[in-house]
């Protein structure tokens, strides 16, 4: 632009004639009665023939007010420029209203105009006269924002701001000192892998691995199974848990011994705590196996079952469960932690054994044998699973430590993790109820010793209270036969011949 004004002043300087002197001036302006000269002539033709231009009017605003501080006073030719520029300045500032591009898609239009926070556009200008553009005020940091709604997060997972603790959304067992505080403070343990187990345990774990000989999948069967490398390539917690209700864990009958649920909420009294403020999880095993009330049981033994208040499990009327299973997902519409599985079977599989602490609570009273309180849990998804032991350790702590864990896509381990759990199924179903029918019927037996013994204990009293009121009657007699003799005897005084009563003794 500099050049373009420089070029326009030259043309002005060339084109404009040359100021004549002060004697010139004179005689051209003089209008007196002489003939002028043949000189005067040539200057009046020259006057004549130069094209003289107006003086342009300067409006009152000529550039862009951007512009006012730096640009000299305007040129005639520059003139045409700025009534050009008056013209479209409305036009180009509801243009670059439009310019998205130039702004970020999220924040409001920016005005072109000045407001009275920006800083004067000419507080600074450098060696050529150009002002220098402020620095950019600091707004603070920007906050993130998710490039997908917050109620269609991957998982549900829910964003929390920094100090703001943990999201409402987020539950107890998904909390990373879950364990330590909450689990601990309550007496619950995950032992350490490789831990030599108790006896009893090791000796149930022995009867679970056996061999079947019913007869199972075979290896080609489970390597060409297309829905199970389904799985493996990634699958929904539904989708997982589907597979698994088909293929590996069996559906009670209605008439069998066992029964099956599905996400109940284990009671309240069947967890156990200490007290302490730290709560343990209510659980809501994704898969629960435990007994019937009327299938399993005579009808003693369920009368002494619920007269005790602490066999059910939950609202179903489950007896007893000894079986927990946890399912994750894991793919691309989310994935599930196996460490929050293993949390959520720490605390079914204690309530588990908690329930049968009770029964033998009582059995150890009327000194009997306790049963054997283990219980069983496996957390999985659709490429692994663990499988897990639980056990009163002492009168105070629960432990629950790892027995083994198989890649379900490896057709070998998929064979071997179906036979743990149809033994153990099979466990609960034979051993296991058998000895908790015999513990019902010694406390059956032991609740009729007492019975007659309490009754006896009342007889002798009874036989006492009557002999009494025997006693005493006879007495009342004598004495009414006395007195009916003595009224005799006044009356027949005055008699020559008298007779006692025969009543009296």
């Amino acid at each position: 632009m500099d050049a373009e004004v420089s070029k326009l002043r030259k043309r002005e300087r060339d084109a404009a004639p040359e100021d004549p002197s002060p004697a010139k001036r004179a005689r051209l302006t003089h209008t007196g009665p002489q003939q002028p000269g043949a000189e005067h002539e040539k200057v009046e033709q020259a006057a004549e023939n130069t094209l003289l231009q107006p003086k342009p009017t300067i409006p009152g605003r000529l550039y862009a007010s951007f512009l006012s501080d730096f640009v000299d006073p305007p040129l005639p030719h520059e003139a045409r420029v700025s009534e050009w520029l008056e013209s479209v300045g409305s036009d180009r500032e509801n243009r670059c209203r439009s310019d998205s591009h130039l702004q970020h898609s999220r924040s409001n239009p920016i005005s072109r105009k000045l407001t009275r926070s920006a800083p004067a556009m000419n507080s600074a200008k450098d060696a050529d006269g150009f002002t220098i553009p402020p620095t950019p005020v600091s707004t603070g940091p920007t906050t993130y924002q998710a490039p997908y709604p917050r109620s269609i997060t991957p998982s549900g997972i829910s964003y929390a701001t920094p100090g703001s603790g943990r999201s409402a959304s987020r539950s107890l067992v998904e909390n990373s000192s879950y364990r330590k505080v909450n689990l601990a403070q309550n007496n619950i343990y995950l032992r350490p892998l490789r831990e030599q187990l108790p006896d009893h345990i090791a000796r149930l774990i022995d009867d679970v691995r056996k061999d079947r000989d019913s007869p199972g999948p075979s290896v080609d069967q489970v390597s060409q199974d297309g829905a199970l490398n389904a799985l493996w390539m990634g699958a929904a917690e539904t989708e997982v848990e589907e597979y698994f209700h088909t293929n590996i864990f069996p559906k009670p009958k209605p008439s069998d011994v066992l029964k099956r649920c599905h996400r109940q909420p284990m009671a309240k009294h069947t967890v156990p705590k200490t007290g302490s403020e730290p709560k343990v999880s209510n659980p809501v095993p994704d898969m629960l196996y435990g007994y019937t009330s009327d299938g399993a049981f005579t009808g003693p033994q369920e009368a002494k079952l619920f007269s005790m208040n602490n066999m059910v499990a939950n609202s179903l009327n489950l007896i007893s469960p000894f079986f927990a299973i946890e399912f994750k997902g894991d793919g691309p519409s989310g994935g599930g932690s196996m460490w929050v599985a293993t949390n959520q079977c720490l605390g079914a599989s204690a309530s588990c054994v908690h329930i049968v602490e009770c029964l033998n609570h009582q059995l150890r009273e009327c000194g009997s044998d306790p049963v054997s309180s283990a219980a069983f849990s496996i957390a999985m998804n659709g490429t692994e699973a663990r499988l897990y032991v639980s056990w009163k350790h002492d009168e105070l702590d629960y432990y629950m430590a790892h027995v083994k864990s198989f890649l379900l896509h490896e057709p070998e381990h998929y064979i071997e993790f179906r036979k743990y759990v149809r033994n153990i199924i099979d466990w609960g179903k034979d051993k296991r109820l058998t000895d908790i029918r015999n513990s019902l019927d010694i406390l059956l037996e032991e609740s009729r010793k007492r019975a007659s013994e309490a009754a006896k204990s009342r007889r002798p009293s009874d036989g006492s209270a009557t002999s009494n009121g025997k006693k005493h009657k006879s007495s009342s007699s004598r004495q009414n036969s006395s007195t009916s003799s003595f009224k005799e005897h006044s009356r027949g005084a005055n008699e020559t011949h008298w007779t006692p009563d025969e009543t009296a003794s």
